[in-house]
This record gives structure tokens, sequence and C-alpha cells, in this order.
């Protein structure tokens, strides 16, 4: 109804919009403003219980999920692959990070060796500002990648109130997550895997090193060598899956 409404010009500006409604919108003679996002889409493993407690296991749930052809499925050009926490043009951010690649082969052995048959996933079932797909698009397309490694994944989804609830709660061993900039720091990413609070640090990870890394650039004055900490953050989650 509101790409109808710019279309008829009964308001002059909508925002929003997904890449379902691109072709409409531009082939009305309208202009769409884009500019790469302060925010990441995420998925998160619970990392206070089995079997996602295990990098192991993360890693061989991860090989499994194509993404570079997930986002470009979902988000038909309109957005691009994290390779990082951070958005691109933060400082801090590392180009040279690498995450886990897909390799269905490996990812089949490695879930095969973890035991891991069937897992729990819970996500939103509306659309966010970090995912104009929606949550459970999100999810069953994650579960499609999974079935091709043996995995049965169980989606349950909720509106955002009960979700955040349910996220409280801890009885997942997936979740769906995204994250928009507060102020343009690092550490306004980075610290969603130190902080206390549940509805933040969805993977309810706990790691020391990494809290005295977060500690250590918290106190780092601006510039290379805070950036240098920041990047090996990046890695040091990326490894971890």
């Amino acid at each position: 109804s509101r790409v109808m409404a710019l279309n008829n010009k009964e308001v002059d500006m909508i925002d929003g919009i997904d890449a379902t409604v691109m072709d409409t919108i531009t082939k009305a003679g309208n202009t769409v403003f884009q500019a790469e996002g302060m925010n990441i889409n995420y998925m998160a493993y619970n990392t206070s219980r089995a079997p996602f407690d295990n990098a192991d296991a993360r890693r061989a749930f991860s090989q499994a999920v194509n993404v570079p052809e997930l986002v470009e499925s979902l988000y038909q050009g309109y957005a691009t692959p994290a390779t990082s926490i951070l958005p691109t043009f933060m400082p801090g951010y590392d180009a040279k990070v690498t995450q886990i690649g897909y390799d269905l082969a490996k990812a089949t052995e490695g879930l095969k060796a973890a035991g891991i048959t069937e897992v729990k996933m819970i996500t939103y079932n509306n659309p966010r500002p970090y995912n104009t797909a929606n949550g459970k698009v999100l999810a069953e397309a994650v579960q499609g990648y999974l079935a091709k490694a043996g995995v049965t994944c169980v989606i349950e989804d909720y509106d955002w109130t009960t979700y955040k609830e349910k996220i409280k709660g801890g009885d997942y061993d997936v979740c769906f997550y995204g994250w928009n900039g507060d102020n343009g720091d690092a550490d306004n990413f980075m610290n969603l895997l130190a902080h206390e609070d549940a509805t933040m640090n969805v993977a309810r990870y706990d790691n020391p090193e990494y809290k005295a890394l977060i500690a250590k650039g918290l106190v780092t004055p601006n510039g290379e060598e805070r950036n240098k900490i920041y990047a090996e953050m990046e890695q040091f989650v990326a490894d971890e899956a």
C-alpha cells in the first residue's frame, strides 16, 4: 500500500522497502536512495548448551550454509554477504577476516561426527530494519541447506515481542537476530558477544579471552592500534563460528 501511495503521488517518500518492490518503484519513475547500512543480519548459535557449546559443531553447521547464494536469493543484490561482524566502512573493519566457507561434504561429515540430526530454531516472523525478508523466510532458507546435510531444523516463529521473551528463556539451538549501529563505534557491534544481557548476546557467548580483548579495545585511543585490536576480535569470533 505504501508503494501504491508513492506511485500515485499521494506521498513523497517511503522507507522500509524490500527487493521485491524495487522494479515497481523505479518503473514508475521514482528514485531509490541506497547507502551501505550500518547494520548486520545474522544467525546465532546457543553456545551455552549442547550441541553448539562445541566450536566444531558450530563450524560444521556453518559449512552447510551457502551464504553468498542465500544473500543473493533473498535480497537480490540489495545486501552484501557479511565477512565480519562490523560493517565494511567502520573503523576496525578488516577485509582480511575470513568466515567459514560453504562445503557440503565437510558439513555432512562434521555434523554426523557431532551426532547432530535435529536442531531447534526460533525466529521472528516480521521484517526487521536489518532483514527485510523477515526472520521466518531466512530460517527456512537455512533449513533447506541443512536438509541437504542430513539435519532436520524445526522452526518456531513468533511476533517480535514474544520472540524477545523466547530469547530470554534460552530454549533454542539456533536463533536469528540483527543489529543496527547506534554510534559508529566498533565496540557497539563487537560487544554483542560480550554483553551480559541475553537479549543482546543471543549466542550467550562467554569467553574470557574475548572479553579481555573487548576491555582492551575500550581503553585504547582511536587509531591504528585500536583498529588492530578489533580486527583481532573479528577473526577470533570467525574462527569460533
